[in-house]
This record gives structure tokens, C-alpha cells and sequence, in this order.
């Protein structure tokens, strides 16, 4: 499938899973993919951009980091930027850091090494002693405010011991342990509810609930592992830090806390922790090893999404053996046919698997799995497993599983495109349009809340949700809504408002809700400011669609064969007409950057990335993410590496954030 798609159409596709599987991690708690692959796919975007830097979109996930804060909680800008890990399986990961320190003529300095457990991650504010606020991680530069959640924890003070400074930022990682989690689960089942798939998920849920009661009842740990402004204290190592959390009353681990100089001193304490990883209380997938001295990790910097001075290193996926009962094929929004295996369950790492994704009918063939076989499944980050390989075949051995002629929800003839078979009945298949108005619904669409699956399966079922425009028409359905199972008048009214305030979004969110094959947020966004209205993005030829930014020929072809066929331009331009999504304004001036290419590094104070990049495109510029030598400006912060050493390199004029302020006319 790969190798059929241009550059810059594989590049959005990309950009486009990865940011769903973001949501689905970071808000959701319920993701579909192990980290492995995830890794695996972010991985290929990366090499992708390096090879072809100009299709590098600011906004790319190699660029950002989490998911976009939901709207369900007040926003909260981060004392610094909350970076995510660079993480392997592979031990390079470690070597890599090893030479970055080499390299800097640090070689042989100290490394703390701690377990990874597997929770969400928060920022702590303590004001002269007192704790002020928490937020979750949200895309690394704005989170949630989920202070009222956080103060049910019992492991979280709501002061601190002695005589800290007038502020401590501390970050760490809220987690269930597995006797609580066991606990947990017990006491939903026994009441009728939804038990949660793992720890994690539990934890996520818990502390995203509306009614901190809820989170109050929940056995919820912290476990702080920075004291994000150390070095502001005075402070000179990390190892110093953690003593003065734990001087403060925080429940440093320890135990847990390694410090060591050498290679192959890492290498034991990360098969020491994967030997005993089902013995500890808690939930972890690898070590961090991550650099001792404060003034070192300054000099190291950091990148767009990860810092130079820390790594995960990962353990390799749990696996297990069982048989395969079926295959079967699941049809998703986009109409495309996906094979399942449905297997005799077996516990993977204390988990019962019973399904795995065989992601495309050429992987069945490569794997030549069929009915009957005993394969080797595997799961990493407690999520949803994959077939590794088949161990035995099945006596005797079952027939090769071909694609399906006809999709198995609606009947339609299948079609074939590379090594994916897709159901063109877009309009009519009970399936997509399920899947059509979640992801219509989604939080980075048009955010309408109250719409999960089951929920969206039980609408269609009754009749009241036939297709996408009907959301717009429930409001004649009150009554009913109210009176169904699991409803009530609260939930039929507040989705119905949220329906309501959907109304209006900007343009972009709702190009991107509209579900266009290999259109993106990026992209949408792109569309959106070039063409400036609904209208004329469904009138646009391919010629002039490729004009914008980031558009290519496969986008474009995409984009027009969307609108070419009858049954989406329908929903689509009735869905418009409900909405009337705000226009773009277009400058009626080119502003003070108009034409100039303009690249962010390092840390912001006065704006988050997104509100600068979208001053720069305001102006009439475009924000870029790497540095070459058709790059006008770099504006560098604090923190910035090798984009600040390559424009200097280049001759590329570098200010800093107060400067390109006062030169846009704004005041910090």
C-alpha cells in the first residue's frame, strides 16, 4: 500500500492514524494499537519527513506531543513544555544517549535509571507551600486543569513539609496498582458496570471525571519523578531534586531510583526489572534512563518532542500462544474491510486476549494464517494484540482466508485497492456511518460530547440517527431521546446542546469532520485558510486544490473524487448547511511576514507553538518546522538545540521570542 501512495499523500495518512491513536491514548484511554506499532508508525513518518523536509507540516506528530486538551476541562499552560520520551525496544536507544554525551565530552557522567510506569502523566503547582493547580499532559504545551481530581489523591500533599520556595513545579505519573485495580474492576462488576481493560485506562478514566466524588473513590498513586524547576532553585543534579521532593512530604520510590555511570550497569537493571516486572505493584513497559547533572542536560537540549538528555527503554511486547476460532472482517469508516482473528482467549501478561487485528487481507496471505492454526500473539501497553506468527498449523489445515466479495454490513460488491479491500457503499453501509459520526463527533472535529459507540449504536438501531445530518435534527426527537435505555432527560439535553454549540466551528474543524480520505487536521487547516470557504473547497479542481501548501496530486485526487460522489457531496453540503462552519479572513494586506518562511525552537513563554505558528500564517507567512537554507527566520527560546546550530550554520537571522513580538506589532 505503501509504495502506490505519493510522498506526500503517505506523510498525511500517517499524520492523520498517528493523531487518532494520540486521542485515543492520551484523552480516550482506550487504545486500539501496542506501542510497538505506534512506535513503528512514527518511526516511518520520521524517516519520510528527513527525506522530503518540505512536506514537514508544523503541526506533524514528530513535531507535537499528546493529544489537544479536551475541551471538558479549563485550559492550563505548562511551566515549561512536557516533552515525550524517545523510546525503543532496541538498546540503541541507550547507546544513542551514550554518544550524544560523548560528544559533548561528557562521557562516563552519571545516569539515574527508574522503572516507566505506565500511567498519566501530570504537572503539579505548589505555591508557597500550598498545592494551587494540576493539569494533565495535553499536547505538551497546554493541558487540563484537573485540580479538584487531584486532591482526592491521597499520595498528592495539599501541602508541602518544611520550608519550601514560593513555587515547586513537580511532574510524575498517576497510577493504579494492580491490587487496586483488581479492587476496582470487582466493585463495577458487582454493580453492573463496565470493567476497565487495564490499569492505565483506569487511571486515565478516574481522573477525568467531571465529579471529583467519582475520582475521590478511585485508589489512584502518584508517583513524581521531577522537580521541573530545580535548576531555578539552585539545585545541581536531578538526584538532589528527588531528595528534596521526598524533604517536601512527595512519595519518592526510592528503591526505584538507580544511579549509575556504565553501559552495561543499565543493561542489568533493565533485565532485572523485566524479570520481575509481574512481581511489582504496579504496572511498568521499560526503564528510564535519563542524565544526572542539571547543567549537562542544559547543554544537551532538547528537540521538538523529546529531550537530548533522557530515553525509554522499552521491554519487548508480552507474547503467548493460542488457536485462531475465525476470521472475520471488520468494516471501518472509510469503508475499509480490516480481518480479525477471534482466538480461543489466553492471558497475555495478565490480560484475556480473544481478538487481534490482522490489519489487511495481504497481511493474512504473508502470515498464511487460517482457521485452526496456533499462532504466537502479542501485546505491548495493554492494548489491543497482534499475530505475530503461525507457531503450528491447524490439523487439518483450513482453507487460505480470501477477501470477502461482499461487504459483510451491507451486502456491496467489495473492490480491491492494493493490498486493502474496501466497501464502496459510503452513504448506505450501517457500519461507516457509524464510524462516520464518531469521528464527525470527535473532540478535534466538532467536538460533540455524548456521542461514544455504544451510544451512537443504540441512535441507529432505534431510527433516530439514520446518517450524519440527522444529529441536526434530534432536537424534534427530544422525548424519545429521553426516554431511552441509559438516557434520561440530562443526557438527552446535554447532547442536544452540545449538538447546538457544534454550529458554527471554524471551517477547518469542519473540513477535517467531514472524514476526506488522507485529509488531516493539518491539511484541513490548509484548506481552509486557502480557499476560505466551504463552498469553495467543494467546487475546487485538482489544479487548484494542489496550490495549497501541503496538497499534492493524491490528496487532491482524494479530495475531488470525495465530492464527485453523489451520496457524500450530499451529507457533506447538508451538514454545511446546518452548521455554516465560519469562514476564513482573508488579510487584506500582506502583513510584516508575508512570504517569509519561519521556524519556532526551543521553549515559548508569552504564546504556546500553536498560537505562534497561527500569528505567522495570520501575517502571511508559513511556519516551518526544520531549517534550511529557504528558511527567513528562526525565533529560538530556551532549550533550543540543533535547528538554533543549524541556522547559524546556514546564516539563517535568529531573534528571540521578545523580538519577533515587537516585530508582528504585538506586546508580550
Amino acid at each position: 500500500m505503501n509504495e502506490e501512495l505519493s510522498p506526500a499523500a503517505r506523510i498525511a495518512r500517517l499524520a492523520a492514524e498517528i493523531r487518532r491513536h494520540n486521542i485515543l491514548y492520551y484523552q480516550e484511554g482506550r487504545p486500539e494499537i501496542s506501542d510497538a506499532e505506534y512506535d513503528r508508525l512514527l518511526a516511518e513518518l520520521m524517516e519520510l519527513e528527513e527525506r522530503y523536509p518540505e512536506l514537514r507540516t508544523p503541526d506533524s506528530p514528530t513535531q507535537t506531543v499528546g493529544a489537544p486538551p479536551s475541551t471538558s476541562f479549563a485550559p492550563v499552560r505548562h511551566y515549561r513544555p512536557m516533552l515525550s520520551l524517545e523510546s525503543k525496544v532496541e538498546p540503541v536507544v541507550v547507546d544513542d544517549l551514550l554518544r550524544r554525551l560523548a560528544q559533548v565530552g561528557a562521557e562516563g557522567a552519571w545516569l539515574l535509571v527508574q522503572p516507566k510506569i505506565d500511567g498519566l502523566s501530570v504537572e503539579l503547582d505548589y505555591r508557597q507551600g500550598l498545592f494551587y493547580r494540576g493539569s494533565t499532559r495535553g499536547d505538551g504545551v497546554v493541558g487540563e486543569d484537573i485540580t479538584p481530581n487531584l486532591r482526592t489523591v491521597g499520595d498528592i500533599p495539599a501541602h508541602l513539609a518544611g520550608r519550601p520556595p514560593e513555587r515547586v513545579m513537580v511532574r510524575g505519573e498517576i497510577y493504579m496498582d494492580r491490587e487496586g485495580f483488581l479492587a476496582l474492576n470487582r466493585s463495577l462488576v458487582q454493580s453492573g458496570g463496565e470493567p476497565f481493560a487495564n490499569p492505565r485506562n483506569a487511571a486515565a478514566g478516574s481522573l477525568r471525571q467531571l465529579d471529583p466524588q467519582v475520582t475521590a473513590g478511585r485508589p489512584l498513586r502518584f508517583f513524581p519523578f521531577e522537580l521541573t524547576n530545580a535548576d531555578e532553585l539552585g539545585l545541581a543534579s536531578d538526584h538532589q531534586a528527588l531528595q528534596r521532593l521526598a524533604d517536601w512530604g512527595l512519595p519518592v520510590a526510592w528503591e526505584h531510583v538507580h544511579r549509575c555511570r556504565r553501559r552495561e550497569e543499565i543493561a542489568a537493571i533493565h533485565a532485572r526489572y523485566q524479570q520481575m516486572r509481574e512481581e511489582l505493584p504496579f504496572e511498568i513497559d521499560g526503564v528510564v534512563v535519563k542524565v544526572d547533572d542539571l547543567a549537562l542536560r542544559a547543554r544537551l537540549g532538547q528537540r521538538s518532542r523529546s529531550p537530548r538528555w533522557a530515553v525509554a527503554w522499552k521491554f519487548p511486547p508480552r507474547q503467548e500462544q493460542t488457536t485462531v476460532r475465525d476470521i472475520v472482517a471488520q468494516v471501518g469508516r472509510t469503508g475499509k474491510l480490516t480481518p480479525v482473528a477471534l482466538m480461543e482467549p489466553v492471558d497475555v501478561g495478565g490480560v484475556t486476549v480473544s481478538r487481534a487485528s490482522l490489519h489487511n487481507f495481504g497481511e493474512v496471505a504473508r502470515l498464511d494464517v487460517r482457521v485452526g492454526d496456533l499462532v504466537q500473539v502479542e501485546r505491548a501497553g495493554d492494548v489491543i494484540p497482534r499475530v505475530v506468527k503461525v507457531v503450528r498449523p491447524g490439523q487439518p489445515r483450513g482453507p487460505a482466508v480470501e477477501p470477502p466479495r461482499r461487504c459483510p454490513v451491507c451486502g456491496s460488491e467489495v473492490i480491491a485497492r492494493g493490498a486493502y479491500h474496501l466497501c464502496p457503499n459510503t452513504i448506505g453501509c450501517p457500519a461507516q456511518v457509524q464510524a462516520a459520526i464518531r469521528h464527525y463527533a470527535g473532540r478535534e472535529a466538532m467536538d460533540i460530547e455524548g456521542l461514544g459507540p455504544k451510544r451512537v449504536a443504540q441512535l441507529m438501531e432505534v431510527g433516530l440517527l439514520p446518517e450524519l445530518p440527522a444529529l441536526y435534527r434530534l432536537h424534534e426527537h427530544r422525548e424519545r431521546l429521553a426516554a431511552l435505555e441509559g438516557w434520561g432527560e440530562l443526557s438527552a439535553d446535554n447532547l442536544l446542546r452540545s449538538i447546538e454549540a457544534s454550529r458554527g466551528k471554524p471551517l477547518d474543524r469542519f473540513v477535517f469532520a467531514l472524514g476526506i480520505p488522507a485529509v488531516g487536521q493539518a491539511t484541513a487547516r490548509d484548506l481552509a485558510a486557502h480557499l476560505g470557504s466551504f463552498e469553495a473547497l467543494a467546487g475546487a479542481e485538482a489544479e487548484q486544490l494542489m496550490q495549497v501548501p501541503g496538497v499534492g496530486p493524491k490528496v487532491a485526487e482524494e479530495i475531488v473524487a470525495f465530492f464527485a460522489r453523489p451520496q457524500s457531496r450530499r451529507v457533506a453540503e447538508a451538514l454545511a448547511r446546518e452548521v455554516r462552519p465560519a469562514p476564513v479572513a482573508r488579510a487584506a494586506e500582506p502583513g510584516p511576514l508575508a512570504g517569509k518562511s519561519v521556524v519556532f525552537t526551543g521553549a515559548l513563554t508569552s504564546l504556546t507553538r500553536s498560537q505562534a505558528e497561527a500569528l505567522v500564517r495570520e501575517l502571511g507567512g508559513r511556519p516551518t518546522s526544520s531549517v534550511s537554507r529557504n528558511t527567513d527566520l528562526v525565533v529560538a527560546g530556551p532549550g533550543a538545540g540543533s535547528k538554533l546550530a543549524r541556522a547559524r550554520e546556514l546564516g539563517v537571522e535568529v531573534i528571540d521570542e521578545a523580538e519577533f513580538l515587537r516585530r508582528i506589532g504585538r506586546r508580550e
